[in-house]
């Protein structure tokens, strides 16, 4: 039990994200409150552990909410974000909310002296100028998503040398397993494959992505808390794949035994790839991946087959 004693906010606490890092805390000997406005999150992600995380119902952009929320912990991992900029809306809204929502909890992490794990994304790097992307990959975001993450690095890094304030930040790459609540490629692959329907890949299926999977992406939260050299770095989250979308049909077809033939769509083939560079986060924070490609989507393949009215 690794982080017994610690008491740790997590927002979005009932998303994909939130539900398996409050299981993996837990675990870890963490008493862990909840903060989660349910607008995407599900209670029934939380139905194994919900008598046992202590869940605020509001919203981070409430300063109100998040006074009461941060209350007597040492420790805040930020995942919530507005659905509607992963889906690329440009709401005023959604914008406000998400960066009013992470001032609010730096400003509540300052006057608790507490460390906040700010959950941002490899969308900063926007197109790839080389391969494999590491953390002094230029900044160039092409979706909304990754420019309103970016912001959110921007104003973590200026309180962090304007009031010294605590943060560690992890840029994620393409989270995937049970609960994902957004039906990702590996998802839709899956389930195309459950179904026997044609797995469909855009353009010549050469997009290559690498892809992480949640267990992955919870153990390198627990390290982040656990090296103190981790504190105002910034870390690439991923697994050790780089994958390209005909390869993952392939995979999928493999991990099922599905007999799905792989349908080709006519789309403009930009042959972008998205392959990360981890070697900074085993080198500081001592990971290393314990999810192959072929483990994760087993394990995301067996979940999906169990829970047949999840999506």
């Amino acid at each position: 039990m690794r982080l017994k004693g610690r008491k740790v906010l997590v927002t979005g606490a009932a998303g994909f994200l939130g539900s398996h890092l409050c299981e993996k805390l837990l675990k870890e000997g963490s008493w862990v409150r909840g903060l989660d406005i349910l607008s995407s999150g599900r209670k029934a992600n939380l139905s194994g552990i919900f008598k046992q995380v202590d869940l605020v119902y509001g919203d981070v952009s409430s300063e109100d909410t998040v006074a009461k929320a941060v209350k007597d912990v040492d420790t805040i991992v930020h995942l919530a974000f507005p659905m509607e900029l992963r889906r690329q809306s440009m709401e005023n809204r959604a914008v406000i909310a998400a960066l009013a929502g992470l001032l609010n909890l730096i400003q509540a992490a300052l006057r608790h002296n507490a460390l906040l794990v700010y959950i941002s994304s490899i969308a900063v790097y926007g197109n790839g100028k080389y391969t494999p992307i590491d953390e002094n990959h230029p900044l160039e975001p092409v979706l909304i998503h990754g420019a309103v993450k970016l912001a959110g690095e921007n104003l973590c890094a200026t309180l962090s040398r304007s009031h010294g304030f605590r943060v560690v930040i992890l840029r994620v790459a393409d989270i995937y397993g049970p609960r994902n609540t957004r039906v990702s490629v590996p998802i839709k692959f899956l389930l195309q494959a459950i179904r026997d329907e044609p797995i469909t890949v855009y353009g010549d299926g050469s997009d290559s992505r690498t892809y992480t999977f949640i267990d992955d992406f919870s153990e390198a939260v627990v390290m982040s808390l656990l090296r103190p050299g981790a504190i105002g770095e910034i870390f690439n989250i991923s697994g050790d794949e780089c994958v390209s979308m005909h390869q993952l049909a392939l995979e999928v077809k493999k991990v099922t035994g599905s007999s799905s033939p792989v349908l080709f769509k006519d789309s403009p083939t930009a042959g972008r790839k998205l392959y990360i560079n981890n070697l900074k986060s085993k080198r500081i924070l001592g990971l290393k991946p314990l999810f192959s490609l072929t483990r994760g989507l087993s394990e995301t393949y067996k979940w999906l087959l169990d829970n047949p009215g999840y999506y």
